[in-house]
């Protein structure tokens, strides 16, 4: 991570040298347990991707956000948790933004790439009871209107199920309404 941060913020990408920063920066291997800082909790979760990840969920006070990227709900990769674990980890959330890369039709040629569809979202969502869906991770390749049409999908699956999820795409510059 040390090695990562320092490439990243050097010239040309960011204009500050790593060293020059203020900053105490520690380095864990890993984090087992949750992290305190002040009144916010975070905890962490494995994914479920061929390249590993890690997942958070941030509460503070009454407020729960779980962030979910790179995460194949449809296949467990070797570190990865069972479909429960990532529902007992989402419990409750008020916004959670998860991987939904893929429509259902076009899932069974990429199982295994590490990423889910905007179904396997709302699944995980309306099991865990969560608020509000950020379907994230869009496939590059697909345009602005296309990534509305899943919105649109995932909206009308929330109608068909009845549940209280509000279902949006997060893109860049995104800030919630709430």
């Amino acid at each position: 991570m040390e090695t990562l941060l320092s490439r990243v913020m050097s010239p040309p990408f960011f204009p500050v040298p790593f060293e020059s920063l203020r900053a105490e920066v520690r380095y864990e291997e890993h984090c087992d347990g949750p992290l305190v800082v002040d009144s916010m909790t975070i905890r962490t979760i494995p994914l479920s991707h061929p390249n590993l990840g890690v997942g958070f969920r941030f509460d503070e006070d009454d407020r729960r956000f779980v962030f979910l990227t790179d995460n194949e709900l449809g296949l467990r990769h070797h570190g990865g948790r069972t479909f429960g674990e990532y529902v007992a980890f989402c419990q409750g959330a008020d916004l959670l933004v998860h991987d939904a890369e893929y429509a259902p039709e076009e899932y069974p040629e990429r199982r295994g790439w590490g990423h889910s569809t905007y179904a396997q979202a709302l699944d995980l969502a309306e099991a865990a009871g969560v608020k509000r869906l950020g379907l994230y991770h869009h496939n590059q390749e697909r345009s602005d209107k296309a990534v509305d049409e899943l919105v649109a999908r995932c909206r009308a699956l929330v109608l068909e199920r009845g549940l209280d999820v509000k279902c949006f795409a997060v893109a860049q510059g995104w800030a919630d309404d709430v």
